[in-house]
């Protein structure tokens, strides 16, 4: 296919280009009985190519609309935003919640999806499920989830067999407890004299197979306060939960896993270790919490590997999802931009390289069927994908993510991140850590959206 690129300056509160990527012929197209849609996204390489090819079809299949996809790869939140104030709002956008898309929301720029939904009677509403809503309160739907990709464990079956250990159950039903999962982790950590991490003569100094490496961002935290019962915010949304019991309980577990059982890196060992790809293909780490669009690369680069079910901290197996959401923006052409947003929403396969690539799953509820889910496991996909990646996503055990419903989730977050920072160094423990930022943290809670 091929793609026309054509530069675009946009006067706004500043000026700045984009790359505007044409999708169909833009010049046959370009009369008054075609209204011009742009729709906005940050993404490169296949997903950009994806993307194309949506609009393409689109295009062909809607003479009377033209989308062109405008791909904005860095300081997208800030470019959008000088778009914005220049009173040149593309028609719909990708939008991150947590920095865009409520804000905006609360301003009245981005429309009102449900209300659009509500009134188009052609609209098939078993499509959307309520796990991929971005509500900003009971009535209006500020955006709808596409890509999404869920927190797993990656691991290296050959590790598990060299030796002797039991791999990871594939179904969440079936999770490690806690203790399970440590005393594994401990089998499969080497040092460089060949003795695992539960031998007495164990060298934690000079490792050379860790046993796991975990995710030190929010979404990897959230699987295990999940699996403990908690939440980002308490139950009534006052306050921040990882200064709960359970919260500070998760996040001493996760640091435990680095200077008590020595099963995973310091943060200066993690800085010259290895990508995933190649972590996994030379044997230097046995597993890895890591998010579900690795497995792009992984397969990309033919690495031998599988993937399973997350460890459980708690009596609840979880994990967590991820996604952007696409979002309508308010504008004279709010009308014929819904139809392209409703064609993303609801036309089986738009997204479907994507999701044999491994990248993303899923958001129409419709391909969220057995016969659907076999046509888009490749070869290529690990073994336990289906039970580990695809099944979590329909029966709840992956989550809504935070920031689709925490209030001034930046705010807070940018609270707590410098605090955990001495938490994975060594130099406090959770309780300390916490304790240190909580009045602050606290002071930025505003509750929950959607309510």
């Amino acid at each position: 296919m091929k793609r026309k690129v054509i530069s675009c300056v946009l006067a706004g509160a500043s000026v700045f280009s984009l790359v505007c990527i044409n999708g169909g012929n833009l010049v046959a197209k370009a009369d008054g009985d075609v209204t011009e849609i742009r729709f906005t996204e940050w993404d490169g390489g296949d997903t950009l190519a994806v993307y194309e090819e949506i609009a393409e079809k689109f295009n062909e299949s809607h003479p009377d609309i033209h989308v062109t996809v405008m791909n904005v790869p860095d300081e997208y939140d800030t470019k959008i935003t000088a778009m914005i104030a220049g009173n040149d709002i593309p028609e719909v956008c990708m939008m991150n919640s947590d920095t865009l898309l409520f804000p905006l929301a609360e301003q009245g720029i981005v429309a009102n999806l449900q209300e659009y939904i509500d009134k188009d009677e052609s609209f098939d509403t078993e499509c959307v499920g309520d796990q991929f809503k971005y509500m900003l309160n009971e009535d209006y739907m500020a955006g709808y989830g596409i890509g999404s990709e869920n927190i797993c464990m990656f691991y290296n079956p050959s590790l598990f067999e060299q030796y002797g250990v039991e791999e990871p159950p594939a179904k969440y039903a079936d999770a490690w407890d806690w203790d399970t999962f440590v005393k594994n982790a401990q089998q499969l950590t080497i040092d460089k004299n060949g003795k695992n991490a539960l031998d007495p003569d164990f060298d934690p100094e000079n490792i050379d197979v860790y046993g796991v490496n975990i995710s030190k961002w929010w979404a990897g935290y959230m699987p295990f306060l999940f699996s403990e019962g908690g939440d980002y915010l308490t139950e009534d949304g006052t306050s921040i939960g990882y200064a709960t019991d359970e919260g500070k309980d998760v996040l001493q577990k996760l640091a435990d896993l680095i200077y008590v059982y020595h099963v995973a890196p310091t943060p200066t060992a993690s800085e010259t270790m290895p990508g995933l790809s190649e972590a996994l293909a030379t044997n230097k780490v046995a597993m890895s919490f890591d998010g579900q669009w690795s497995n792009a690369g992984l397969m990309s680069d033919g690495v031998e590997y599988n993937v399973a079910a997350l460890p459980r901290m708690g009596e609840t197996p979880a994990t967590v999802a991820t996604y952007g959401a696409i979002t309508l923006m308010n504008s004279e052409k709010t009308d014929a931009a819904f139809e392209f947003v409703k064609y993303i929403m609801t036309e089986v396969g738009a997204c479907e390289p994507l999701f044999k690539s491994g990248l993303w799953l899923p958001t129409n509820m419709k391909e969220y069927n057995d016969d659907y889910i076999k046509t888009i496991i490749t070869e290529n996909h690990p073994a336990n994908y289906y039970d580990s990646i695809v099944t979590p996503m329909m029966d709840g055990t992956a989550r809504t993510p935070i920031t689709a419903y925490v209030k001034n989730f930046n705010k807070i977050n940018d609270v707590i991140s410098p605090a955990l920072d001495d938490l994975w160094s060594g130099e406090k423990t959770a309780d300390e850590a916490i304790s240190s930022i909580e009045a602050d943290a606290n002071a930025q809670v505003q509750g929950f959206y959607g309510k």
